[in-house]
């Protein structure tokens, strides 16, 4: 039981690390040799920011759990909406790290919760 919840307890903290680091790699990259100019919109920045918020807030998650985990899936579902995306299959992969957190959280609440007689 006690490899189980270690395992619950690190596998979103590697998925993090993993989603993080690939994101920032392409930041990276990106700066290194721009593929174009910089964003010229609203919608544009908002995007960048979106899409930034969604992949580094389950590196807050370490610390807050619950709320990095919430506040990285909205930002993602709202990255959807603001800028048209469509690529499900990638958005699945950024999200994995914040829905492993919180079924992370749900499983110690549950554990610590005091059962019912």
């Amino acid at each position: 039981m006690h490899s189980l919840l270690a395992l619950f307890r690190w596998a979103p903290r590697t998925a993090a690390l993993f989603i993080a680091g690939a994101f920032l790699l392409l930041i990276a990259g990106e700066f290194i040799g721009p593929h174009s100019g910089p964003p010229a919109h609203l919608r544009e920045w908002l995007g960048i920011s979106l899409c930034a918020i969604g992949c580094l807030a389950p590196l807050l998650a370490w610390k807050w759990e619950f709320e990095a985990a919430l506040l990285s899936l909205s930002a993602l579902a709202a990255f959807v909406f603001v800028v048209e995306f469509h690529n499900y299959r990638l958005l699945a992969v950024m999200s994995i790290p914040a829905v492993l957190f919180l079924a992370d959280w749900l499983l110690r609440k549950s554990l610590a919760a005091p059962s019912p007689r």
